[in-house]
Protein backbone atom coordinates (compact mmCIF):
# COMPACT_ATOMS: atom_id res chain seq x y z
CA UNK A 1 0.00 0.00 0.00
CA UNK A 2 2.40 2.61 -1.23
CA UNK A 3 2.92 5.32 -3.80
CA UNK A 4 5.81 5.70 -6.19
CA UNK A 5 8.60 7.79 -4.79
CA UNK A 6 8.99 11.10 -6.66
CA UNK A 7 12.69 10.43 -7.26
CA UNK A 8 11.70 7.89 -9.92
CA UNK A 9 10.98 10.67 -12.44
CA UNK A 10 14.62 11.45 -13.19
CA UNK A 11 15.46 7.78 -13.43
CA UNK A 12 12.69 7.24 -15.95
CA UNK A 13 13.92 10.12 -18.04
CA UNK A 14 17.50 8.88 -18.05
CA UNK A 15 16.43 5.37 -18.99
CA UNK A 16 14.27 6.69 -21.84
CA UNK A 17 17.19 8.76 -23.10
CA UNK A 18 19.40 5.67 -23.13
CA UNK A 19 16.78 3.75 -25.09
CA UNK A 20 16.46 6.54 -27.64
CA UNK A 21 20.21 6.92 -28.07
CA UNK A 22 20.73 3.17 -28.33
CA UNK A 23 18.14 2.97 -31.11
CA UNK A 24 19.83 5.73 -33.11
CA UNK A 25 23.39 4.46 -32.94
CA UNK A 26 24.70 2.89 -36.11
CA UNK A 27 27.92 2.25 -38.02
CA UNK A 28 31.17 0.70 -36.91
CA UNK A 29 34.63 1.75 -35.86
CA UNK A 30 37.16 1.35 -33.13
CA UNK A 31 37.47 3.45 -30.00
CA UNK A 32 40.01 2.58 -27.37
CA UNK A 33 39.98 5.90 -25.54
CA UNK A 34 36.95 6.36 -23.31
CA UNK A 35 34.90 9.51 -23.95
CA UNK A 36 34.53 12.22 -21.37
CA UNK A 37 31.63 11.81 -18.97
CA UNK A 38 29.56 14.47 -20.71
CA UNK A 39 29.96 12.53 -23.97
CA UNK A 40 28.58 9.27 -22.63
CA UNK A 41 25.32 9.71 -24.51
CA UNK A 42 26.79 11.01 -27.80
CA UNK A 43 26.74 9.02 -31.01
CA UNK A 44 29.57 6.53 -31.07
CA UNK A 45 30.57 3.23 -32.60
CA UNK A 46 27.77 0.70 -32.36
CA UNK A 47 28.75 -2.55 -30.74
CA UNK A 48 27.68 -5.53 -32.80
CA UNK A 49 28.94 -8.80 -31.32
CA UNK A 50 25.70 -10.47 -32.32
CA UNK A 51 25.60 -12.47 -35.56
CA UNK A 52 25.56 -10.32 -38.69
CA UNK A 53 22.54 -12.25 -39.92
CA UNK A 54 20.29 -10.58 -37.36
CA UNK A 55 17.89 -7.97 -38.65
CA UNK A 56 18.01 -4.39 -37.44
CA UNK A 57 14.97 -5.02 -35.26
CA UNK A 58 16.51 -8.14 -33.76
CA UNK A 59 19.76 -6.31 -33.01
CA UNK A 60 17.89 -3.45 -31.39
CA UNK A 61 15.85 -5.87 -29.27
CA UNK A 62 19.04 -7.65 -28.24
CA UNK A 63 20.69 -4.40 -27.18
CA UNK A 64 17.60 -3.32 -25.26
CA UNK A 65 17.61 -6.64 -23.43
CA UNK A 66 21.24 -6.06 -22.48
CA UNK A 67 20.43 -2.55 -21.31
CA UNK A 68 17.58 -3.78 -19.15
CA UNK A 69 19.81 -6.44 -17.62
CA UNK A 70 22.46 -3.81 -16.91
CA UNK A 71 19.97 -1.49 -15.19
CA UNK A 72 18.68 -4.32 -13.00
CA UNK A 73 22.00 -6.00 -12.18
CA UNK A 74 24.73 -3.36 -12.44
CA UNK A 75 23.45 0.22 -12.37
CA UNK A 76 22.88 0.26 -8.61
CA UNK A 77 26.68 0.48 -8.26
CA UNK A 78 28.04 1.49 -11.67
CA UNK A 79 25.25 3.97 -12.55
CA UNK A 80 22.89 3.89 -15.52
CA UNK A 81 25.50 5.50 -17.78
CA UNK A 82 28.40 3.50 -16.38
CA UNK A 83 30.01 6.44 -14.58
CA UNK A 84 30.46 4.62 -11.27
CA UNK A 85 27.84 6.85 -9.66
CA UNK A 86 25.02 4.44 -8.82
CA UNK A 87 23.06 5.01 -5.61
CA UNK A 88 25.12 2.36 -3.80
CA UNK A 89 28.49 3.74 -4.92
CA UNK A 90 29.05 6.11 -2.02
CA UNK A 91 29.10 3.33 0.58
CA UNK A 92 31.19 0.83 -1.39
CA UNK A 93 34.91 0.29 -0.78
CA UNK A 94 36.63 -0.19 -3.15
CA UNK A 95 34.51 2.10 -5.32
CA UNK A 96 32.69 0.67 -8.34
CA UNK A 97 34.47 1.22 -11.65
CA UNK A 98 33.66 4.16 -13.84
CA UNK A 99 33.20 2.07 -16.97
CA UNK A 100 33.47 5.10 -19.24
CA UNK A 101 36.68 6.71 -18.04
CA UNK A 102 38.64 4.24 -15.92
CA UNK A 103 40.68 1.41 -17.47
CA UNK A 104 39.58 -2.17 -17.07
CA UNK A 105 41.79 -4.02 -14.63
CA UNK A 106 41.45 -7.60 -15.77
CA UNK A 107 42.01 -8.37 -19.42
CA UNK A 108 43.70 -10.85 -21.71
CA UNK A 109 45.05 -7.92 -23.73
CA UNK A 110 48.24 -5.93 -23.41
CA UNK A 111 48.59 -3.11 -20.91
CA UNK A 112 46.54 -0.03 -21.86
CA UNK A 113 44.52 -2.00 -24.39
CA UNK A 114 40.77 -2.46 -23.93
CA UNK A 115 39.42 -5.84 -22.89
CA UNK A 116 37.70 -8.24 -25.25
CA UNK A 117 34.16 -9.44 -24.77
CA UNK A 118 35.28 -12.70 -23.12
CA UNK A 119 37.27 -10.75 -20.51
CA UNK A 120 34.21 -8.84 -19.35
CA UNK A 121 32.06 -11.97 -19.35
CA UNK A 122 34.69 -13.61 -17.15
CA UNK A 123 34.70 -10.72 -14.67
CA UNK A 124 30.90 -10.68 -14.52
CA UNK A 125 30.81 -14.43 -13.97
CA UNK A 126 33.55 -14.52 -11.33
CA UNK A 127 32.78 -11.30 -9.54
CA UNK A 128 35.49 -9.48 -7.60
CA UNK A 129 36.44 -11.42 -4.46
CA UNK A 130 37.13 -9.07 -1.58
CA UNK A 131 34.84 -6.37 -2.98
CA UNK A 132 31.10 -5.69 -3.09
CA UNK A 133 30.77 -7.23 -6.56
CA UNK A 134 29.39 -10.78 -6.30
CA UNK A 135 29.76 -13.53 -8.87
CA UNK A 136 26.93 -13.40 -11.40
CA UNK A 137 27.13 -17.05 -12.35
CA UNK A 138 23.45 -17.35 -11.40
CA UNK A 139 22.66 -15.51 -14.64
CA UNK A 140 22.52 -17.53 -17.83
CA UNK A 141 25.47 -17.55 -20.20
CA UNK A 142 23.43 -15.53 -22.69
CA UNK A 143 22.52 -12.93 -20.07
CA UNK A 144 26.14 -12.50 -19.02
CA UNK A 145 27.10 -12.10 -22.66
CA UNK A 146 24.45 -9.43 -23.18
CA UNK A 147 25.61 -7.61 -20.05
CA UNK A 148 29.17 -7.62 -21.36
CA UNK A 149 27.98 -6.21 -24.69
CA UNK A 150 26.23 -3.34 -22.93
CA UNK A 151 29.29 -2.63 -20.77
CA UNK A 152 31.39 -2.45 -23.93
CA UNK A 153 28.82 -0.10 -25.48
CA UNK A 154 29.00 2.21 -22.45
CA UNK A 155 32.80 2.12 -22.52
CA UNK A 156 32.86 2.61 -26.31
CA UNK A 157 34.91 -0.54 -26.88
CA UNK A 158 34.71 -2.23 -30.24
CA UNK A 159 33.95 -5.94 -30.08
CA UNK A 160 35.94 -6.79 -33.20
CA UNK A 161 38.75 -9.29 -32.53
CA UNK A 162 42.00 -7.64 -31.52
CA UNK A 163 45.59 -8.68 -32.06
CA UNK A 164 46.89 -7.47 -28.70
CA UNK A 165 45.96 -10.64 -26.78
CA UNK A 166 48.62 -11.77 -24.34
CA UNK A 167 48.81 -15.56 -24.56
CA UNK A 168 50.43 -17.46 -21.74
CA UNK A 169 52.95 -20.17 -22.42
CA UNK A 170 52.60 -23.91 -22.02
CA UNK A 171 52.40 -25.00 -18.40
CA UNK A 172 55.55 -26.45 -16.88
CA UNK A 173 55.58 -29.30 -14.32
CA UNK A 174 54.43 -28.34 -10.82
CA UNK A 175 57.15 -29.45 -8.40
CA UNK A 176 58.62 -28.37 -5.07
CA UNK A 177 61.61 -27.04 -6.98
CA UNK A 178 59.21 -24.90 -9.03
CA UNK A 179 57.96 -23.22 -5.84
CA UNK A 180 61.51 -22.58 -4.65
CA UNK A 181 62.49 -21.09 -7.99
CA UNK A 182 59.34 -18.95 -7.87
CA UNK A 183 60.46 -17.47 -4.56
CA UNK A 184 63.69 -16.35 -6.24
CA UNK A 185 61.70 -14.76 -9.09
CA UNK A 186 59.50 -13.02 -6.49
CA UNK A 187 62.59 -11.39 -5.01
CA UNK A 188 64.21 -10.58 -8.33
CA UNK A 189 61.12 -8.79 -9.65
CA UNK A 190 60.83 -6.98 -6.28
CA UNK A 191 57.27 -8.16 -5.69
CA UNK A 192 58.06 -7.90 -1.98
CA UNK A 193 58.25 -4.11 -2.20
CA UNK A 194 54.46 -3.99 -2.29
CA UNK A 195 53.30 -7.45 -1.29
CA UNK A 196 55.79 -7.95 1.53
CA UNK A 197 58.54 -10.44 2.20
CA UNK A 198 56.02 -13.11 3.19
CA UNK A 199 53.13 -12.00 0.98
CA UNK A 200 51.15 -10.15 3.65
CA UNK A 201 50.75 -7.00 1.55
CA UNK A 202 52.95 -5.03 3.95
CA UNK A 203 55.95 -4.16 1.79
CA UNK A 204 57.71 -0.79 2.19
CA UNK A 205 55.91 0.65 -0.85
CA UNK A 206 52.46 -0.52 0.25
CA UNK A 207 51.49 2.63 2.22
CA UNK A 208 52.12 4.84 -0.82
CA UNK A 209 49.98 2.97 -3.34
CA UNK A 210 47.21 4.87 -5.11
CA UNK A 211 45.14 4.30 -8.21
CA UNK A 212 45.01 6.67 -11.17
CA UNK A 213 42.22 8.65 -9.51
CA UNK A 214 44.42 9.27 -6.48
CA UNK A 215 42.49 6.87 -4.25
CA UNK A 216 44.49 4.81 -1.77
CA UNK A 217 44.66 1.13 -2.68
CA UNK A 218 45.85 -1.89 -0.74
CA UNK A 219 48.58 -4.22 -1.93
CA UNK A 220 47.13 -7.71 -2.21
CA UNK A 221 47.66 -9.78 0.92
CA UNK A 222 48.28 -13.19 -0.62
CA UNK A 223 47.76 -14.88 2.75
CA UNK A 224 44.04 -14.07 2.67
CA UNK A 225 43.59 -16.32 -0.35
CA UNK A 226 41.45 -13.71 -2.15
CA UNK A 227 42.49 -13.08 -5.73
CA UNK A 228 40.30 -10.77 -7.79
CA UNK A 229 41.05 -12.61 -11.01
CA UNK A 230 40.86 -16.11 -9.61
CA UNK A 231 42.98 -18.54 -7.65
CA UNK A 232 44.80 -20.58 -10.29
CA UNK A 233 48.37 -20.45 -11.55
CA UNK A 234 47.17 -19.64 -15.07
CA UNK A 235 45.13 -16.66 -13.86
CA UNK A 236 48.08 -15.31 -11.88
CA UNK A 237 50.32 -15.76 -14.92
CA UNK A 238 47.81 -13.76 -16.96
CA UNK A 239 47.96 -10.96 -14.39
CA UNK A 240 51.78 -10.88 -14.55
CA UNK A 241 51.51 -10.52 -18.33
CA UNK A 242 48.78 -7.88 -18.53
CA UNK A 243 49.33 -5.94 -15.34
CA UNK A 244 46.35 -4.32 -13.63
CA UNK A 245 45.63 -1.07 -15.44
CA UNK A 246 44.70 1.88 -13.25
CA UNK A 247 46.79 0.60 -10.36
CA UNK A 248 50.46 0.39 -9.43
CA UNK A 249 50.68 -3.20 -10.70
CA UNK A 250 52.54 -3.06 -14.05
CA UNK A 251 52.86 -5.67 -16.75
CA UNK A 252 55.94 -7.83 -16.22
CA UNK A 253 55.78 -9.30 -19.69
CA UNK A 254 59.29 -9.87 -21.04
CA UNK A 255 60.89 -9.84 -17.59
CA UNK A 256 60.84 -13.60 -17.09
CA UNK A 257 60.84 -16.81 -19.04
CA UNK A 258 57.72 -18.90 -19.44
CA UNK A 259 58.98 -21.35 -16.82
CA UNK A 260 59.74 -18.52 -14.37
CA UNK A 261 56.20 -17.14 -14.72
CA UNK A 262 54.72 -20.52 -13.80
CA UNK A 263 57.21 -20.83 -10.94
CA UNK A 264 56.23 -17.40 -9.59
CA UNK A 265 52.52 -18.21 -9.74
CA UNK A 266 53.08 -21.47 -7.89
CA UNK A 267 55.13 -19.76 -5.20
CA UNK A 268 52.34 -17.24 -4.54
CA UNK A 269 49.75 -20.02 -4.38
CA UNK A 270 51.98 -22.00 -2.01
CA UNK A 271 51.84 -19.30 0.64
CA UNK A 272 49.73 -20.66 3.51
CA UNK A 273 46.40 -18.97 4.03
CA UNK A 274 44.66 -18.84 7.37
CA UNK A 275 41.23 -17.26 6.99
CA UNK A 276 39.95 -16.08 10.33
CA UNK A 277 37.39 -18.41 11.86
CA UNK A 278 33.93 -16.83 12.01
CA UNK A 279 32.80 -15.55 15.40
CA UNK A 280 31.15 -18.18 17.56
CA UNK A 281 28.42 -15.69 18.46
CA UNK A 282 25.78 -15.85 15.72
CA UNK A 283 24.93 -12.14 15.86
CA UNK A 284 28.61 -11.16 15.59
CA UNK A 285 28.95 -13.59 12.69
CA UNK A 286 25.96 -11.93 11.01
CA UNK A 287 27.58 -8.51 11.38
CA UNK A 288 30.78 -9.87 9.86
CA UNK A 289 28.84 -11.12 6.83
CA UNK A 290 27.12 -7.75 6.41
CA UNK A 291 30.53 -6.07 6.41
CA UNK A 292 32.14 -8.56 4.01
CA UNK A 293 29.24 -8.47 1.56
CA UNK A 294 28.80 -4.70 2.07
CA UNK A 295 25.04 -5.14 2.45
CA UNK A 296 24.83 -1.60 3.83
CA UNK A 297 25.64 -0.24 0.37
CA UNK A 298 22.08 -1.09 -0.65
CA UNK A 299 20.19 -1.55 2.62
CA UNK A 300 19.84 0.28 5.90
CA UNK A 301 21.02 -2.09 8.61
CA UNK A 302 21.42 -1.05 12.24
CA UNK A 303 20.76 2.56 11.33
CA UNK A 304 23.20 2.99 8.43
CA UNK A 305 23.10 2.22 4.76
CA UNK A 306 21.67 2.99 1.35
CA UNK A 307 18.33 3.09 -0.39
CA UNK A 308 18.88 0.75 -3.34
CA UNK A 309 16.91 -1.93 -1.49
CA UNK A 310 14.46 -1.94 1.39
CA UNK A 311 15.57 -1.14 4.92
CA UNK A 312 16.62 -4.32 6.69
CA UNK A 313 15.82 -2.67 10.01
CA UNK A 314 12.18 -2.59 8.92
CA UNK A 315 12.31 -5.95 7.15
CA UNK A 316 13.59 -7.55 10.35
CA UNK A 317 10.40 -6.48 12.09
CA UNK A 318 7.86 -7.26 9.39
CA UNK A 319 9.05 -10.44 7.65
CA UNK A 320 8.64 -14.03 8.73
CA UNK A 321 12.00 -15.66 9.38
CA UNK A 322 11.09 -18.75 7.38
CA UNK A 323 10.41 -16.53 4.36
CA UNK A 324 13.70 -14.63 4.81
CA UNK A 325 15.59 -17.92 4.99
CA UNK A 326 14.01 -19.19 1.77
CA UNK A 327 14.69 -15.85 0.10
CA UNK A 328 18.39 -15.80 1.04
CA UNK A 329 18.79 -19.35 -0.22
CA UNK A 330 17.60 -18.25 -3.67
CA UNK A 331 16.87 -14.50 -3.94
CA UNK A 332 16.01 -14.75 -7.62
CA UNK A 333 13.20 -17.24 -7.15
CA UNK A 334 10.97 -14.61 -5.52
CA UNK A 335 11.10 -12.37 -8.59
CA UNK A 336 10.97 -8.58 -8.41
CA UNK A 337 9.05 -7.89 -5.20
CA UNK A 338 9.04 -4.09 -5.43
CA UNK A 339 7.91 -2.89 -8.88
CA UNK A 340 9.23 0.63 -8.30
CA UNK A 341 12.80 -0.56 -7.67
CA UNK A 342 14.73 -1.19 -10.90
CA UNK A 343 17.51 -3.08 -9.12
CA UNK A 344 17.64 -6.81 -8.47
CA UNK A 345 19.05 -8.56 -5.42
CA UNK A 346 22.00 -10.74 -6.51
CA UNK A 347 22.44 -14.27 -5.29
CA UNK A 348 25.29 -13.91 -2.81
CA UNK A 349 25.83 -17.65 -2.56
CA UNK A 350 25.48 -17.66 1.23
CA UNK A 351 26.13 -20.95 3.01
CA UNK A 352 23.55 -22.37 5.42
CA UNK A 353 25.49 -21.24 8.52
CA UNK A 354 25.86 -17.76 7.06
CA UNK A 355 22.12 -17.48 6.49
CA UNK A 356 21.50 -18.56 10.07
CA UNK A 357 23.91 -15.85 11.26
CA UNK A 358 22.15 -13.17 9.20
CA UNK A 359 18.80 -14.25 10.66
CA UNK A 360 20.25 -14.03 14.17
CA UNK A 361 21.41 -10.48 13.44
CA UNK A 362 18.01 -9.48 12.06
CA UNK A 363 16.35 -10.90 15.16
CA UNK A 364 18.68 -8.80 17.30
CA UNK A 365 17.83 -5.70 15.27
CA UNK A 366 14.08 -6.30 15.60
CA UNK A 367 14.10 -7.35 19.25
CA UNK A 368 12.91 -10.83 18.29
CA UNK A 369 14.16 -14.28 19.20
CA UNK A 370 15.81 -16.57 16.69
CA UNK A 371 14.79 -19.20 16.28
CA UNK A 372 11.36 -18.13 17.49
CA UNK A 373 8.19 -20.04 18.15
CA UNK A 374 5.91 -20.39 15.11
CA UNK A 375 3.44 -17.56 14.80
CA UNK A 376 -0.04 -18.74 15.80
CA UNK A 377 -2.47 -19.17 12.93
CA UNK A 378 -4.79 -16.15 12.99
CA UNK A 379 -8.48 -16.85 13.37
CA UNK A 380 -10.08 -15.00 10.46
CA UNK A 381 -13.76 -14.10 10.72
CA UNK A 382 -15.24 -14.54 7.20
CA UNK A 383 -17.69 -11.69 7.78
CA UNK A 384 -14.90 -9.31 8.81
CA UNK A 385 -12.88 -10.37 5.77
CA UNK A 386 -15.87 -9.81 3.49
CA UNK A 387 -16.37 -6.32 4.92
CA UNK A 388 -12.69 -5.56 4.31
CA UNK A 389 -12.97 -6.32 0.60
CA UNK A 390 -14.48 -2.94 -0.21
CA UNK A 391 -11.89 -1.02 1.78
CA UNK A 392 -9.11 -2.96 0.04
CA UNK A 393 -10.49 -2.07 -3.39
CA UNK A 394 -10.86 1.60 -2.46
CA UNK A 395 -7.58 2.10 -0.57
CA UNK A 396 -5.14 -0.57 -1.70
CA UNK A 397 -5.91 -1.82 -5.21
CA UNK A 398 -4.79 1.51 -6.67
CA UNK A 399 -1.16 0.61 -6.01
CA UNK A 400 -1.02 -3.10 -5.17
CA UNK A 401 -1.76 -6.14 -7.25
CA UNK A 402 -3.46 -9.07 -5.55
CA UNK A 403 -2.53 -11.93 -7.82
CA UNK A 404 -5.36 -12.77 -10.17
CA UNK A 405 -7.97 -12.07 -7.49
CA UNK A 406 -7.98 -8.27 -7.84
CA UNK A 407 -5.45 -7.44 -10.55
CA UNK A 408 -3.97 -3.96 -10.87
CA UNK A 409 -2.48 -2.80 -14.21
CA UNK A 410 1.30 -3.10 -14.21
CA UNK A 411 1.73 0.63 -14.89
CA UNK A 412 -0.10 1.42 -11.64
CA UNK A 413 1.63 -1.09 -9.39
CA UNK A 414 3.67 0.81 -6.83
CA UNK A 415 4.07 -1.72 -4.04
CA UNK A 416 4.50 -5.50 -3.68
CA UNK A 417 1.93 -7.97 -4.94
CA UNK A 418 -0.03 -8.74 -1.77
CA UNK A 419 -1.09 -12.22 -2.82
CA UNK A 420 1.88 -13.60 -0.85
CA UNK A 421 1.28 -11.55 2.29
CA UNK A 422 0.52 -14.57 4.51
CA UNK A 423 3.81 -16.22 3.52
CA UNK A 424 5.96 -13.09 3.82
CA UNK A 425 4.64 -10.91 6.63
CA UNK A 426 3.92 -11.21 10.32
CA UNK A 427 0.21 -10.91 10.95
CA UNK A 428 0.51 -8.51 13.91
CA UNK A 429 2.79 -6.13 12.02
CA UNK A 430 0.24 -5.40 9.27
CA UNK A 431 -2.17 -3.45 11.47
CA UNK A 432 0.52 -1.11 12.82
CA UNK A 433 1.86 -0.53 9.31
CA UNK A 434 -1.48 0.35 7.73
CA UNK A 435 -2.46 2.54 10.70
CA UNK A 436 0.65 4.75 10.56
CA UNK A 437 3.27 3.77 7.97
CA UNK A 438 5.49 6.82 8.54
CA UNK A 439 5.98 5.93 12.18
CA UNK A 440 7.02 2.40 11.20
CA UNK A 441 9.22 3.37 8.25
CA UNK A 442 10.15 7.08 8.19
CA UNK A 443 10.55 8.26 4.62
CA UNK A 444 8.36 5.55 3.13
CA UNK A 445 6.25 6.37 0.09
CA UNK A 446 3.31 4.49 1.62
CA UNK A 447 0.48 6.91 2.34
CA UNK A 448 -1.72 7.11 5.40
CA UNK A 449 -4.91 5.28 4.44
CA UNK A 450 -7.02 7.11 7.07
CA UNK A 451 -8.79 3.86 7.87
CA UNK A 452 -10.29 3.24 11.29
CA UNK A 453 -9.08 0.37 13.44
CA UNK A 454 -12.15 -1.61 12.46
CA UNK A 455 -11.60 -0.98 8.76
CA UNK A 456 -7.92 -1.92 9.06
CA UNK A 457 -8.91 -5.17 10.73
CA UNK A 458 -11.26 -5.87 7.83
CA UNK A 459 -8.56 -5.22 5.23
CA UNK A 460 -6.05 -7.39 7.09
CA UNK A 461 -8.56 -10.22 7.44
CA UNK A 462 -9.45 -10.04 3.74
CA UNK A 463 -5.79 -10.05 2.68
CA UNK A 464 -4.82 -12.89 4.97
CA UNK A 465 -7.77 -15.05 3.98
CA UNK A 466 -7.19 -14.43 0.26
CA UNK A 467 -3.43 -15.04 0.49
CA UNK A 468 -3.82 -18.22 2.55
CA UNK A 469 -6.35 -19.64 0.10
CA UNK A 470 -4.13 -18.77 -2.87
CA UNK A 471 -1.14 -20.51 -1.23
CA UNK A 472 -3.14 -23.70 -0.70
CA UNK A 473 -3.97 -24.07 -4.39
Amino acid sequence: MSHRSPVRTDRKVSVLVLIAVGALLSGCGRTTTAPAEDEAGDDAAAIEPEPATLSFGERRARREHGRQLYVAECSGCHGERGLGDGPAAEAIDPKPRNLVREPFKFRSTASRKPPVHADIVETISRGMPGSAMPAFEFLTEEERGLLAEHVMYLARIDTAPVSELMPIGAETPATNDSVERGHAVYKRLECHMCHGEDGHGDGPSAPTLKDEQGRKIEARDFRLGLFRRGRTAAELYRTFETGIDGTSMPSYSGNYTNAEAWDLARYILSLPTAPAAPPTDAVAHGRQIVEEKQCFACHVIEGRGGVVGPSLDVSAKKLRFDWIKTFLEDPRAAGAIYPFRPYRMPDLGLEADEIEAVLALLAEVAGREYPEAPEPVPAIDPDVAAAGTLFYVIKCAECHNLGSVIPTPLAKQQGPDLINVSQRLRFDWIADWVANPLSVYPGTAMVDTNLTDEEIEGVRAFLWKTSTEAASH
